[in-house]
């Protein structure tokens, strides 16, 4: 099935360039391409509703079903300054949860994340009911507005959406990713495995092929993934801890064995000046200067007695 066009999502009022300013990690056009009519309608519908944000425990706020960013601590510490120093200016959108007393986040992980680790038990919110389309289109947006995502966290989401009870038609319409690449991301995920993925981190700018590469050595290896995360290099850098990792396994891949070297015949002499010489299924007979003229003649003219004699032999 051929890749359909892509096309950006549109902005929400989330993603809006205050607070993005200060988290300056977005530059890239976005690989989630599709679902934006389902946005608009989230955002036709959000605007019936009352748009005033409220102040919410951080402590009432669950994490998405939908596991996409593998660390979302990562490039905080310019957010968590702005936040401290200018206050919230965007508030994050979460959606009510059963009776509503707990809620789930959508848009604003990081702004949540950042709020936490500088002490803030309460945070601005609009608080929006959601369908699980809808709240994931938005999730796809505010990832693709903000920080390039990497080709492991976007195998990610689609493993977790297909995991949260998604189909993989839902999966292509919403994410723009066809049904072969859907199928392939999340078998290189699932063979590389959750724990190793998070041992080694995102790993930007690395692609399809040599997490594949990765994929097809583990499973030479006969080494199960969550032993091998134990063993993921400590480096400072993600994309440094997967060369150092894919490395590793390249070392340790079995080499196939060199051909074997042919056995040279070696002759053996029959006298008269004639030779044979036996390699696998062949017998060279070969005369030499001082052998009697006709005696190749000779003994070619006798092969097929010879050959009933080995046949009475057998019987």
């Amino acid at each position: 099935m051929a890749r359909k066009p892509r096309t950006a999502f549109p902005a929400t009022p989330d993603t809006a360039p205050t607070e993005a300013a200060a988290d300056r990690s977005a530059r890239r056009a976005p690989m989630f391409v599709k679902g934006a009519a389902s946005l608009d309608k989230a955002q036709q519908s959000a605007a019936a509703e009352a748009r005033m944000y409220r102040m919410l425990p951080v402590a009432l706020i669950d994490p998405s079903p939908i596991r996409d960013r593998i660390d979302v601590t990562e490039n905080l510490d310019t957010l968590k300054r702005s936040l401290a120093e200018e206050g919230q200016q965007i508030p994050i959108l979460v959606r009510p949860k059963g009776d509503g007393e707990r809620f789930e986040i959508v848009t604003g992980r990081r702004r949540l994340q950042a709020m936490k680790e500088i002490g803030r038990d309460q945070i601005q919110a609009f608080v929006r009911r959601m369908s699980d389309e809808e709240a994931f289109v938005a999730q796809g947006v505010e990832n693709n507005a903000r920080l390039e995502t990497s080709f492991i966290e976007r195998a990610r989401t689609i493993l977790s959406a297909l995991e949260t009870g998604f189909t993989q038609v839902q999966v292509e319409k919403f994410l723009g990713v066809d049904q072969t690449m859907i199928s392939r991301m999340k078998s290189i995920y699932s063979g590389i495995g959750e724990e190793l993925v998070l041992a080694i981190g995102p790993a930007r700018g690395v692609g399809r092929r040599k997490w594949e590469r990765l994929q097809k050595l583990i499973g030479e290896s006969g080494k199960a993934p969550d032993a091998l995360a134990r063993e993921v290099p400590a480096l400072p850098e993600s994309t440094e801890r997967f060369d150092a990792m894919l490395e590793l396994m390249e070392r340790r891949a079995p080499r196939p064995p060199a051909p074997a070297r042919a056995r040279a015949a070696k002759p053996n002499a029959l006298g008269r000046g004639l030779t044979a010489a036996r390699k696998a299924r062949t017998l060279t007979l070969k005369a030499g200067a001082d052998a009697p003229d006709g005696l190749l003649d000779f003994l070619e003219e006798r092969l097929p007695g010879l050959l009933e004699e080995y046949d009475k032999t057998r019987s």
